[in-house]
């Protein structure tokens, strides 16, 4: 059978021409006639995709099976397909393999594109490296589409609020409108495909930019098909999600443009990255791209200079190539001048060595200057000329450096045997002969033309003649980079062995000579710049800008060195290499029997004078390590006026301190491994003394020194810290406590004695403890420990009591708002407390980290002594320690307390004899146990040890007990009293407190300041400042305490971030003032003020002020009065006397409110009561009665009672009274004389003090009427003037409780 017609459709795709053969029909199987391959009359290439027998398919496989060539696997569109294609990303290299057909693979994945918009039958594709969604669009669509581009994940639509992704899409409706005439329906497909970090879509430009790469390997394919999609109105957008990039890296939104390949005549190559119809927008961790077309997209990284970078670097090169040309030519012109002067200059290769290089670093800078001066200016002759001459005498500069490197190997390192004839011709010929021919064969190969450089807007910033930018990158690496990075490296081996001699040599004659390393650093420096070391900072350049500045500075600066240190160098290792060659000499010669003398002579001379060299320099090094403070030694100490107990030893001490060296000696074979005790040091008078007699117990007279924490607490403030001459030992001298009292100095031993003494005085079981302890703890550094202070207390939250509804109370209105928005609002609050949570866990973790990472190389090794407390006496319900630095107690299980040694109180010694691997965790503090605690003396008070049943069966032995209590008294020792005199504290010493007054201490994120009361005139007595930052550079709050004061000031509270300042009083203050917060101390601002109201007359608690109104809250008044509200007007303006006592604040409406009075019926108790000011009227209104809804109200100026009486008739309301009377303001509310008639309450003063402010106020303003009328107590009773409350402007004045009512205070009677 033949072959049927085959249907050929031609596809213009991004620019350029795509020919697919679709085959409707099978090609015969039994035919044997292959598909006729060939180039389409209307495309000059043809893809043929014929389908073959099994036969025609075997032919495939017998050649060997390449699919990186692109050919087995051109339009197979499986899984296998794909995969197998895929293998080529990473085994097509950047270096290139001739086993790959970049061409070939590059059309295969455009053509998958095209595959799955027209015929796949798949919706989405997950692969490894390949993810795709197709979907059917329509072209009536209403609105944009936004895709996700997650690269793991499918990409799929999302909604517009949903589409702010990482990495997304968003098409154009207008992209689907502009084909809505040609079809309702089209298939678009979105591909996005890891491309690996081969060759496969990098494109020829790409691949000879170094450093340049497609971000993330990922690139993105957008197609609907066959359909082309070119020139769009509106572009479409892809979002590139990414981490922030350096300063000297761009990022640009490319396209694949076919047309830059020519696909027929290179098949190596079909097509590049363009950026033409795209545009970029830089974000700070994204970047959008903006394409008018459809085809595979991706977002490019390369490293560029900005104009502003570039500018600065040339200005910098010029300013240092035009300086240094001005001393090469000093130092060539000076050659010329000694060499026709002084005869040694013609015949030493050294100086024309330095001269070659001199003109060589001349002439490229002279090229340097013209060849930037002259930009692109010129024929292309003429830019190929200046670029060949700068890349020459770039290679001369790089060559004589080398060959300098080369002359100072033979001159240090090798030094003997070194002639070589026609040397400086030899070194000429290489200086100028190689760079020649390396520019020769560069440029026959037309490498030299214009080069640009560009900033990331990919404008031009700077051109010169140089590689051409386009076919010559290449060579640029070979023939510059590589030559460079040859004689580099060789140049700094050569230097490196050159530095090894000198500082070899410099050790060896330490110490006849002085400064022989710096000698040798500045003969380095000198010897560096000689070989062109400085040029190696152009490997540091990748790494930022600061190095690129750098480089160019060092580089254009550079100068040769003089000759001083290439002699000095030589001469040092050729004195050694004469001596080397004598003693070879002398060897060969058979001085075998006077060598050996000789050698002894020489050797011994030389050990005297290193060994008195040594003792010398040793003399003149001061080591500051003394053995005690020199803040606090015994030379400061006048032991003159000391008792004659601190000055010598008695009988029985003498006894004990026997005793005592015995248990040493003891516990010293027993126990070898175990530091020596702490037993008997000495004390300021050079007397050994047993610890346990240096505590006295006393008793203080003071209260406060009666619990440990304020006794500790004084200990901690009142001496200062003495670290211990050795960290690592106990010290050798333990002071009396009188002594350490009288200087305010010690150290933890001094201090945990003295602290001992005194809870041993106010009868806690206390012992002083030797052991070892955590740096912090050693050295009292609180800077990582939370100030006790800053620690909030728990609140206890109390539960109100609900008070029972009433029958006809008025329901509530219903809760509109949204039980959603209130459910978002609490996932809100949670999310941010969350967050805030999660920073403040990361910070604290990384400060963990910070922390552990310092670690104490001693750790566990240094001394420290503290307090032991165990339970049992005074209540005391657990044991603790009780550092003596610091005042502050600690678990016995804390961490910073390492292990223990040893233990002592007034009455007995003890030794751990536990394993303290776990720190002080698993020790049992039962002093009775021998087995864990061995003590010293029998016969004292020490606790029992708790004994099992068993034991304690096995003690009930008389004749044990017996022969027990006999061993015990033949063994038995009292303790001595304590040779310390009674402690004593005056009080002028216990109220300074702290040494000279002031005692700072810093915590974490907090510092600590404490001084002696009545030592600042403000009464200071403490100020604890919190800070944001580790720093303490950020501060956040400060609270002050305060004692003595008049105004009984205890506390001021200051929020610097807020700006609120909190006062607190103790009871005491004249106005009986609580608490007073305010931003402010200027009149007339926000403030509040509570007060203590038992000591108040007017029961005032609380008064709140604002510029406007001020509201005071009252309990425990006569009157019931709960509340008062007034609001003032704004201050009339005057000429004079402006101040806020001649001119107050004109009151406009007082508002009061009462608690409920069970004496009267509720709808006659008022329960507010309001006075309009301006508009001279007085609301009332009542409380509310059980079976009303509503209050009762009256008022002044018609005055009605609204809704709350029974409705009853008139005349019933006439017979109680009850009849408004609408003349003018006066309201008739009740019978003359019936004073009970009044729902009137208190409020007098406050109707005394308005009445004097607003007749003052009608006196001013001219206001008529006169005084009105008043009762016996002053109190107005009728409208018609400036009363103290706004009174009736006419009708008779009220009587009774309508005058009180109107006059604000209770009613008479």
């Amino acid at each position: 059978m033949g072959m049927s017609q085959a249907q050929v459709h031609t596809v213009s795709v991004d620019g350029w021409s795509r020919i697919l053969v679709r085959t409707t029909r099978l090609w015969s199987l039994s035919s044997p006639t292959r598909c006729p391959c060939g180039p389409s009359p209307c495309s000059p290439f043809t893809l043929c995709i014929p389908l073959l027998d099994q036969k025609n398919s075997a032919t495939i496989h017998e050649e060997s099976r390449q699919p990186c060539k692109g050919l087995i696997n051109a339009n197979r569109f499986d899984d296998f397909g794909l995969k197998d294609t895929a293998k080529c990303f990473s085994e097509c290299a950047r270096s290139g393999n001739e086993s790959c057909n970049l061409g070939n693979l590059q059309r295969y994945w455009l053509n998958y594109e095209i595959h799955l918009a027209e015929e796949s039958l798949t919706e989405t594709v997950n692969m490894g490296f390949l993810t795709a969604l197709v979907k059917n669009i329509s072209t009536s669509i209403s609105e944009d589409l936004h895709f996700s581009l997650t690269p793991s994940q499918v990409p799929k639509q999302v909604t517009e609020d949903e589409h702010q992704h990482p990495d997304r899409v968003r098409l154009p409706r207008s992209l689907f409108e502009s084909l809505q005439g040609s079809r309702p329906m089209v298939r678009l497909a979105i591909t996005i495909l890891d491309v690996g970090s081969g060759n496969v879509f990098k494109g020829p430009q790409l691949s000879l930019e170094d450093g340049s790469s497609v971000l993330n390997n990922h690139v993105v394919g957008l197609s609907l098909g066959h359909i082309n999609v070119t020139g769009l109105a509106e572009p479409l957008e892809i979002t590139f999600s990414h981490q922030h990039q350096p300063p000297n890296m761009t990022l640009s939104c490319v396209f694949w443009d076919v047309t830059k390949g020519s696909l027929s005549s290179s098949p190596g190559s079909s097509g590049d990255w363009s950026s033409k119809g795209c545009s970029t927008e830089f974000g700070v961790n994204r970047t959008i791209c903006r394409c008018d077309h459809l085809t595979f997209f991706a977002l490019l990284l390369r490293p560029v200079l900005d104009q502003v970078t570039v500018k600065a670097l040339t200005r910098i090169s010029q300013a240092g190539c035009g300086t240094s040309m001005i001393f090469l030519a000093f130092t060539i012109v000076l050659y010329a001048v000694l060499r026709f002067s002084r005869q040694r200059f013609k015949f030493e290769d050294a100086p024309k060595i330095h001269v070659a290089l001199s003109v060589s670093l001349f002439l490229l800078n002279l090229a340097f200057f013209i060849n930037v001066g002259h930009g692109l200016k010129g024929s292309d002759a003429a830019c190929w000329a200046r670029g060949a001459v700068f890349h020459y005498f770039l290679l001369c500069a790089f060559t004589w450096m080398g060959l300098e490197a080369f002359h100072l190997y033979l001159l240090v390192i090798k030094v003997f045997n070194t002639y070589v004839g026609h040397y400086f011709l030899k070194l000429s010929l290489v200086g100028w002969g190689l760079p020649a021919l390396i520019v020769i064969g560069t440029g026959s190969a037309n490498s030299y033309g214009p080069y640009a450089i560009r900033d990331k807007k990919n404008t031009t910033t700077l051109e010169l003649c140089w590689f051409c930018e386009k076919t010559a990158t290449s060579a640029l690496y070979v023939t510059v980079h590589g030559y460079f990075l040859i004689t580099f490296l060789f140049s700094a081996v050569v230097l490196g062995l050159v530095a090894l001699k000198i500082f070899t040599l410099s050790s060896a004659t330490a110490g006849k000579e002085k400064g022989q390393h710096w000698k040798g650093v500045l003969t380095l420096l000198g010897l560096s710049s000689l070989v062109g070391v400085t040029w190696g900072l152009a490997i540091l350049t990748p790494l930022g800008l600061s190095t690129t500045y750098v480089f160019a500075l060092f580089t254009s600066l550079q100068e040769t060195s003089s000759p001083d240190s290439q002699r000095h160098a030589r001469m040092e290792v050729l004195k050694e290499k004469v001596e080397e060659e004598e003693e070879a000499e002398r060897a060969e010669r058979g001085e075998k029997m006077m060598r050996p003398m000789e050698v002894r002579k020489e050797e011994t001379i030389m050990t005297q004078e290193m060994l008195r060299d040594l003792e010398r320099k040793l003399s003149e090094i001061e080591v500051s390590i003394p053995e005690k403070p020199s803040t606090f030694t015994k030379d400061a100490i006048d032991i003159s006026k000391l008792p004659l107990s601190y000055q010598s030893n008695t009988p029985k001490e003498e006894h004990l301190l026997q005793v005592a060296d015995n248990f040493s000696r003891q516990y010293s074979h027993l126990c070898p491994d175990r530091v020596p005790l702490f037993l008997h040091p000495v004390n300021e008078c050079d007397v050994p003394k047993f610890v346990s007699t240096t505590i006295r117990p006393t008793l203080m007279p003071y209260p406060e020194l009666y619990n440990w924490d304020t006794c500790a607490q004084f200990v901690s403030d009142f001496l200062s810290v003495v670290p211990l001459p050795d960290p690592l030992k106990p010290p050798s001298y333990l002071y009396s406590s009188t002594t350490v009292l009288k200087y305010q100095k010690g150290n933890c031993f001094d201090f945990s004695t003295l602290l001992c003494s005194m809870l041993i005085g106010a009868r806690y079981d206390a012992y002083c403890v030797y052991g070892y302890g955590s740096q912090d703890l050693c050295h009292m550094d609180l800077t990582r420990e939370v100030c006790p202070l800053t620690v909030k207390p728990k609140e206890m939250v109390k539960e109100e009591e609900k008070a029972p509804p009433k029958k006809y109370a008025v329901k509530p209105p219903r809760d509109l708002t949204s039980r959603f928005e209130q459910e978002q609002e609490i996932k809100r609050q949670e999310a941010i407390k969350a967050e805030e949570e999660r920073r403040l866990k990361q910070e604290e973790e990384r400060l963990v980290e910070q922390e552990s990472a310092k670690t104490d190389p001693l750790h566990g090794l240094r001394v420290h002594s503290w307090v032991l407390v165990l339970s049992g006496k005074r209540e005391v319900p657990e044991s603790f320690f009780i550092d003596p630095f610091t005042g502050r107690s600690y678990s016995t299980q804390d961490d910073h307390f390492l292990g223990i040694e040893s233990l002592w109180n007034h009455k007995n010694y003890w030794v751990n004899m536990q394993d303290c691997w776990n720190c002080c965790k698993d020790l049992v503090f039962d002093l009775g146990d021998s087995v864990r605690w061995e003590y010293l003396l029998l016969g004292t008070d020490k606790p029992l040890l708790s004994l099992t049943e068993e034991e304690d069966d096995g003690t009930n032995d008389d004749d044990d007990v017996e022969n027990l209590g006999k061993e015990d008294e033949d063994k038995s020792f009292d303790m001595p009293c304590s040779w310390v005199e009674q402690i004593e504290i005056s009080p002028e010493a216990f109220e300074t407190r702290c040494p000279n007054g002031k005692k700072v201490i810093q915590y974490k994120r907090a510092k600590l300041e404490k001084w002696a009361p009545y030592l600042n005139n403000n009464g200071l007595v403490c100020r604890l400042t919190t800070y944001e930052d580790l720093e303490c550079t950020k501060t956040l709050e400060i609270k002050e305490w305060f004692q003595n004061r008049e105004d009984m000031l205890e506390l001021k509270h200051i929020n610097k971030v807020t700006g609120l300042n909190i006062d607190y009083f103790k009871p005491g203050h004249p106005q009986a003032l609580r608490v007073h917060s305010y931003t402010s101390m200027q009149p007339e601002m926000d403030r509040v003020m509570e007060f203590y109201e038992t000591a108040r007359v007017d029961g005032l608690i609380k008064r709140e002020e604002t510029p406007r109104t001020m509201t005071e809250y009252y309990q425990g008044r006569p009157d019931l009065l709960s509340y008062r509200h007034v609001n003032f007007g704004p201050r009339i303006k005057k000429l004079a006397l402006n101040s806020a006592e001649s001119n107050p604040r004109p009151v406009v409406k007082i508002t009061e409110q009462f608690f409920r009075n069970p004496a009267k019926p509720a709808d006659e108790d008022v329960a507010e009561r309001v006075f309009l000011i301006l508009d001279e009227r007085i609301q009332l209104r009542y409380h509310c009665r059980k079976d009303r809804i509503t209050a009762s109200k009256r008022g002044a100026h018609g005055a009605h009672q609204e809704a709350s009486l029974p409705a009853r008739g008139h005349d019933e309301a006439e017979e109680r009274g009850e009849v408004v009377q609408a003349s003018g303001l006066g309201v008739r509310a009740g019978g003359a004389g019936d004073p009970e008639a009044s729902g009137g309450r208190g409020g007098g003063a406050c109707a005394d003090h308005l009445h004097l402010r607003h007749q003052a106020q009608r006196e001013e303003q001219g206001v008529s009427g006169g005084h009105g009328a008043r009762d016996a107590r002053g109190t107005p009773v009728a409208g018609g003037g400036p009363a103290g409350l706004p009174g009736p402007v006419s009708g008779t004045a009220p009587t009774g409780r309508e005058a009180d009512a109107l006059a604000g205070r209770a009613p008479q009677g």
